[in-house]
């Protein structure tokens, strides 16, 4: 018995779960509502406004929350029913149960994820037709680690916490972190550093702290695929940066538009797959640090 058997039973009990199945079909169709009528109020519409839309609500909004939601009880549950007892009793380590809960919920979420980027191309094609293929490609890839990082960092606050009230505070104080907190912070050190808020262009270092937040990281990377600014869901710019107000109306406040000549390699598109993955690995190790040091009983 491994982490395999592991996965694929805990994999099996959450796919006949009615309440994922409900989540992911009211995602499909407020996805399906909100791009069918945001694309008719576009006068020249196109595919990559739909990859727009759904950065900006379903990938920076329902994907997270949704991993979350599947993943900070993967291990906890176990652990205040007892049943960790019982896969221990069936030679499992606690190293087994991690990367087992680990695979299961990160392949229900991938299967989610999946089914909503194929439900969005299908929009793209009854709308346009045709598809931009090597940007729907990487939309897909960066959905997929987004996903993934925010499951894991759900398993890894599931493997420290000894109680569900735990868990889920440390599952929603991720999200808090990530959508409302972090860009102050990193605008807060540089007033510290510099004496000032950051304008329109900005030094690197605080792009590049900006870009360390999984979801920044993702919109920024959107952004460069769509080839035009994808805003988040909290405007920080206008409220903790000195920037125009016409640059945030005009769309102007991609990276490019805020560095001095080429865009950096650590703040390039690709370069966020690998942001994306250090959530992956980080959550997970340090949770199983404190999983394994823990007191069971």
């Amino acid at each position: 018995m491994t982490w395999v058997a592991i996965a694929r039973k805990d994999f099996e009990d959450i796919v006949r779960s009615r309440m994922i199945w409900g989540i992911i079909g009211i995602f499909l169709v407020l996805m399906g509502i909100v791009t069918v009528g945001a694309s008719s109020q576009i006068e020249d519409p196109a595919a990559t406004d739909v990859i727009f839309f759904f950065t900006n609500v379903g990938g920076q909004l329902f994907v997270p929350i949704i991993a979350l939601v599947v993943g900070y009880m993967a291990i906890v549950g176990e652990r205040q029913s007892g049943s960790l007892r019982i896969l221990f009793g069936l030679s499992h380590n606690r190293r087994d149960v991690l990367f087992g809960k680990l695979a299961s919920r990160t392949g229900v979420i991938a299967a989610a994820t999946l089914i909503a980027c194929v439900f969005t191309v299908v929009l793209m094609l009854a709308l346009f037709g045709s598809l931009p293929v090597r940007t729907v490609l990487a939309f897909v890839a960066l959905t997929l680690l987004l996903g993934a990082a925010f499951t894991a960092i759900a398993v890894g606050v599931s493997a420290m916490t000894a109680t569900r009230t735990q868990a889920m505070g440390g599952a929603i104080g991720s999200y808090i972190l990530f959508t409302l907190l972090w860009h102050p912070l990193v605008a807060g050190l540089h007033y510290l550093l510099e004496g000032d808020l950051v304008g329109l262009e900005a030094p690197g270092w605080y792009l590049f702290a900006l870009r360390l937040n999984p979801l920044e990281a993702y919109r920024q990377a959107m952004s460069l695929l769509v080839d035009g600014y994808v805003p988040a869901l909290v405007g920080w710019e206008t409220i903790v940066e000195d920037v125009p107000q016409g640059a945030f109306q005009q769309g102007t406040l991609a990276v490019s538009d805020r560095v001095v000549g080429d865009v950096p390699f650590y703040l390039s598109e690709w370069f966020a797959a690998v942001v994306l993955a250090v959530w992956i690995v980080v959550p997970v190790a340090i949770g199983y640090r404190r999983f394994e040091r823990a007191d069971l009983n």
